[in-house]
């Protein structure tokens, strides 16, 4: 009965953090959407009273507040994008797919650029797992994206590894840019928090939120490159296990 009792008490935290979660994440969503609504707002109302009073120059102005709002507009729309994202999680089948494969599609795609070199290191056989192959995709992109950014200016390396570790696979993302500053590390994966002038503030937290549902985990340290490094786990897929103790 006391275990019983245990399980269904880890059931319920379970469900309160994840209510708790939701909570916090529809809070930080309402926040990033009525920001801009207030200055795009007055800024055309502005306009508005510069056109009725035919106020020279309101012409000029408007370019300019409509090239703002478009830019608002935009922020909004990968706001909406990323949340909806995140929502549909829990909506994607799962399946079995070979996790190698998967990541050397995505460096395929992102390596096109001449002063930014990209490398892929793995066990060179099939590296199994059952996940929501969307959202690894998803969590991919982010991740590589985000070490492309650091280099655009100044060019540079990026490393992805592949390995196998007590019963779970390790993706790694190296690059040797300048890295996250050390007061900003403990806020990477919180909604809200961006380094980027046109950021979300999302795409960490949403990461986190698709690896921690997929059974792993997500963390950030500073890479021996002399960059970022960001890595995250994946259970091997069960048959996969099973395969390996029978030998």
């Amino acid at each position: 009965k006391m275990v019983d009792d245990l399980q269904a008490s880890t059931q319920r935290l379970a469900q309160t953090e994840r209510e708790q979660a939701w909570s916090e994440m529809a809070r930080q969503i309402a926040h990033e959407i009525k920001n801009p609504l207030t200055p795009m707002r007055l800024s055309i109302q502005h306009l508005i009273r510069l056109k009725q009073r035919g106020i020279d120059g309101w012409e000029e102005k408007f370019e300019e507040v409509a090239t703002s709002i478009l830019e608002q507009i935009e922020i909004l729309s990968n706001t909406a994008s990323e949340f909806s994202s995140f929502a549909k999680f829990y909506y994607e089948e799962t399946t079995v797919l070979d996790l190698a494969e998967l990541i050397n599609d995505q460096r395929v795609f992102f390596d096109t650029r001449e002063n930014i070199r990209i490398a892929y290191d793995y066990c060179h056989r099939e590296c199994m797992v059952q996940v929501r192959k969307g959202q690894i995709i998803r969590v991919l992109v982010n991740l590589v994206s985000n070490a492309i950014q650091a280099l655009e200016e100044k060019g540079g390396y990026i490393r992805i590894t592949l390995r196998e570790e007590a019963g779970q696979y390790v993706v790694a993302i190296d690059d040797n840019g300048p890295g996250v500053k050390e007061e900003d590390v403990n806020k990477l994966f919180k909604p809200n928090f961006t380094t980027k002038s046109s950021g979300t503030g999302l795409g960490l937290a949403i990461c986190r939120n698709i690896i921690e549902q997929s059974g792993g985990k997500i963390s950030y340290h500073r890479s021996e490159l002399g960059g970022a490094c960001f890595s995250f786990t994946l259970p091997i897929f069960a048959s996969r296990i099973s395969e390996q103790e029978l030998r």
